[in-house]
């Protein structure tokens, strides 16, 4: 019986952990730009897109050049945010950074 309140308590204090690390992603925001700077994408550590600004540039480019740029700069987003909450689970747990 001891053993499962053990557990549960552990299981409380894991929730907790994983509320302050959601706190903390909510809060950190990284700023990406593509490779023409066409479109800067603004995301918070959770991969919610903040803002997307989108230069004057880009009304001349192409459908095919703007739809590139805006792949590859959601997709840099996307890794940087994945990277900034690995970071953020990795510190609170113990993990050492790769």
């Amino acid at each position: 019986m001891f053993d499962k309140l053990g557990q549960l308590k552990d299981l409380w204090k894991l929730k907790g952990q994983m509320e302050e690390i959601k706190k903390r992603l909510d809060n950190m925001v990284i700023k990406t730009e593509g490779p023409k700077h066409w479109i800067e994408i603004t995301m918070n550590g959770s991969m919610e897109v903040k803002e997307v600004r989108v230069t004057d540039e880009a009304k001349n480019a192409a459908p095919a050049e703007l739809a590139e740029e805006i792949k590859t700069v959601f997709n840099k987003s996307i890794r940087e945010s994945q990277m900034m909450a690995a970071q953020a689970m990795g510190s609170n747990f113990g993990i050492p950074n790769a």
